[in-house]
């Protein structure tokens, strides 16, 4: 594996010199015609997904791109990788994402490919950046028009899957003057369908769980904002970014128990999940000052406000059966009311300017959280409801981060360096109110954590002619808990299982190492090499009897060698190939105690093909598709191979302003998950598919002046803390 890695790479040089004199030929008669961004783009060691320059792009929303982006991974968790790197930090408009797992999924799932302009892969970032992130920066930038006076574009969709579902979005902007006011709003309204089974065999008993799932909630999103140019040097801002996620859901369960050694059915549980409210709200708002001289000098400053709301209302319903699935043995519900309120104030100032033949860097930053949890139990009796004092709880976590870096590169022929380090204080305390499951009695336990950590970060580089550049590259990173996996509060998720915060849980960290290739305009290539301390990852374990918990712990380290290679060619003039390649060697190292260790190891494959036909001056197709091998997810969770096709057509209309689309995402119906676990006595695999197979339909529509001006970079002081939100 490692030798086939190491002559990859030293191949490289030959096949861009063999690509280098056609592409260039190719290139030089395109641009006579007709000048275009290509789908997909490398430059400045990050990749770049054009979302709309891609015809199967329409009518997706952002987690169902990243799942199309070259390098990128998404598990059955909703788990991202990038480059097989897991804890990647997500940003929109280089602003922080507000959270992780579902809450991350629910909000990239309400962004849609009209709204969206690429998507940034950053696999290596610098000190500049928070140090939270060890798998790297994915940042979704949305579309904002820079064309002088008033402009914007429409667009609209039908879906037909399983069920009907409907798009629309909106972006607005009027630049006039010193001003600039700007907007954007979509939503995606319809049911979504997911079908999945959990199978294990514990203690002596088989349980094989089968459920449909039936998501109705709604995602609406919207931004708005303003900048002034006071002077030529000074401009303020105002924006406001939010997400709202409302509307039901229900699950339907049917739970067969077998005896293991007869493979006899003995019992039948039904349950229903009801989830009759569900409310999330995510908002942020951010003040801006920039300064920026002739000489070079830059000054940046932000002040963030953000806040997340959760008030989730579910009843589960249980019904216990004999084997003949009919004579009702025993019978109970459940009605939970989760809430939730997270709080996150920020600061942060950078500053540059040059140096020599370089630049310096420097740059302050502060984060407080404040995360308030309650859940309320009721045991519901004759439609009555009684409060379960066991089951409920309260926990209140503060955590504060104080940052600085001190970066600079300087230039030395075709040499060039660039070298930081960036110091984090945290401080955090959380406190849990709950009742003892032993005594019934009123407990507080407390979390309180204390640490500061330094990560340096170097990058090396040679240009050895306009065409080739290699570049050598250190850092180091942490990844911080959840706030939610800090609650240690058991939360049940059905009769036989449930889940459980780690307040113990430490963070992780990450030292990378990377060597990177690239030939402008035609390939680029990394090889990384991570190594993995304290790493953390969701675990199920056994209980007694024929339960489970499912609580994330520390369990050990990894060790991963990856090989990242992107190219796009041009067989003819009408022909566009864009191709991603990443081949990793994982090695998980995992050690509950002493008694209960393993080691796994998988060499897995990720391959992302894109092909973009110019049929006329008005009309492009669209072949594209990705295949992921078996993997290892969750610590030791190995998964099945998983692959997809799309196509799709578009062609302008209305003098090139307006565009008609169709498409059919996921061909064949093959994106499905598979992950199996065999440790320690437990057995289990899950397996499950959604309503992945849509016929898509789309038309969208420019209109206002096309005179460009130029845009202004914003970011945001919430960077790292408000991602962590779950």
């Amino acid at each position: 594996m490692h030798k086939f890695i190491l002559c990859l790479l030293v191949s490289l040089p030959t096949y861009v010199a063999a690509q280098k004199k056609d592409s260039t030929i190719k290139e030089l008669k395109e641009i006579a015609v007709v000048s275009k961004k290509k789908t997909v783009e490398f430059k400045d060691g990050k990749v770049v997904y054009n979302v709309s320059s891609s015809v199967n792009a329409a009518g997706s929303n952002a987690l169902e791109l990243l799942k199309r982006s070259p390098g990128v991974m998404v598990d059955p968790t909703n788990g991202i990788s990038l480059n097989g790197k897991s804890g990647v930090t997500v940003y929109i408009d280089g602003k922080p994402s507000y959270m992780q797992g579902d809450a991350l999924a629910a909000l990239l799932k309400s962004l849609q490919s009209a709204n969206i302009h690429s998507i940034e892969l950053l696999p290596n970032p610098s000190s500049k950046y928070d140090a939270a992130g060890s798998g790297g920066i994915i940042n979704i930038r949305l579309k904002k028009n820079t064309a002088t006076g008033f402009n914007g574009d429409i667009a609209a969709g039908m879906h037909f899957g399983e069920t009907p579902k409907t798009e629309a979005a909106l972006n607005l902007n009027y630049r006039t003057g010193k001003f600039n006011l700007y907007g954007n709003y979509n939503h995606y309204f319809g049911y979504h369908n997911m079908e999945y089974d959990f199978y294990r065999i514990q203690e002596g008993e088989i349980t094989d769980n089968r459920t449909r799932d039936v998501d109705m909630r709604n995602p609406v999103n919207f931004k708005a904002g303003i900048d002034y140019n006071i002077s030529s040097r000074h401009t303020i801002g105002l924006m406001m970014n939010a997400n709202l996620y409302f509307g039901p859901g229900m699950t339907n369960t049917t739970t067969y128990l077998h005896d293991a050694a007869t493979e006899k059915l003995q019992s039948m549980l039904k349950a229903t999940n009801d989830y009759y409210s569900q409310k999330q709200n995510w908002k942020n708002y951010n003040f801006n000052y920039q300064y920026k001289d002739t000489s070079g000098r830059l000054f940046t400053t932000d002040l963030d406000y953000g806040y997340y709301r959760a008030r989730i209302k579910n009843i589960l319903y249980n019904h216990f059966l004999k084997a003949d699935s009919v004579t009702e043995t025993d019978r109970y519900t459940l009605r939970t009311f989760n809430n939730s309120d997270i709080n996150i104030y920020g600061v942060k100032a950078d500053y540059e300017q040059p140096l020599h033949r370089g630049k310096l860097y420097a740059g302050v930053k502060g984060n407080a959280v404040i995360s308030d949890n309650w859940v309320q139990i009721f045991d519901v009796k004759n439609d009555v409801d009684y409060l379960n004092d066991l089951k409920s709880n309260t926990f209140r976590y503060e955590e504060r981060v104080y940052a600085a870096y001190l970066m600079a590169d300087q230039q030395w022929g075709k040499w060039k360096i660039q070298a930081g380090v960036r110091a984090e204080q945290t401080t955090a305390d959380g406190v849990l109110n709950a009742k003892s499951l032993s005594t019934a009695k009123d407990t507080v336990q407390q979390v309180n954590n204390r640490y500061l950590d330094f990560f340096p970060s170097m990058q090396l580089s040679f240009r050895q002619s306009e065409e080739h550049n290699f570049t050598l590259l250190y850092n180091r990173k942490i990844d911080r808990p959840t706030y939610t996996d800090l609650n240690p509060f058991s939360y049940q998720l059905d009769e036989l299982s449930s889940w459980q915060g780690n307040a113990f849980l430490r963070p992780q960290y990450s030292n990378s190492v990377t060597l990177g290739y690239n030939a402008t305009g035609i390939l680029a290539a990394t090889l990384t090499y991570t190594h993995r301390q304290d790493m953390f990852v969701p675990v199920t374990d056994s209980l007694a009897g024929n339960r489970m918990v499912m609580t994330p712990k520390n369990v050990g380290s990894q060790h991963l060698l990856s090989l990242n290679i992107s190219s796009s060619v041009s067989p003819l003039p009408w022909w566009n190939i864009t191709a991603n390649v990443n081949v990793f060697h994982k090695q998980n190292i995992i050690s509950f105690d002493e008694l209960r260790k393993a080691t796994l190891r998988i060499n897995t494959v990720l391959l992302n093909v894109q092909q973009v036909f110019d049929l006329d001056k008005k009309t492009q197709a669209e072949i594209s598709g990705n295949y992921q091998s078996p993997d290892i997810y969750g610590g030791f969770q190995r998964s099945k191979h998983n692959w997809q096709v799309n196509i799709g057509v578009q062609r302008k209309i209305m003098k090139g302003n307006a565009t008609v689309r169709v498409g059919i995402n996921d061909l064949f119906q093959t994106y499905r998950w598979y992950g199996v676990r065999d440790f320690d006595g437990l057995y289990y695999r899950n397996r499950g598919m959604e309503d992945s197979r849509q016929l898509r339909l789309g038309f969208s529509y420019r209109f206002g002046n096309i005179k460009l001006a130029k845009s202004r970079e914003r970011s945001s002081g919430l960077e790292n803390e408000s991602r962590r939100v779950k």
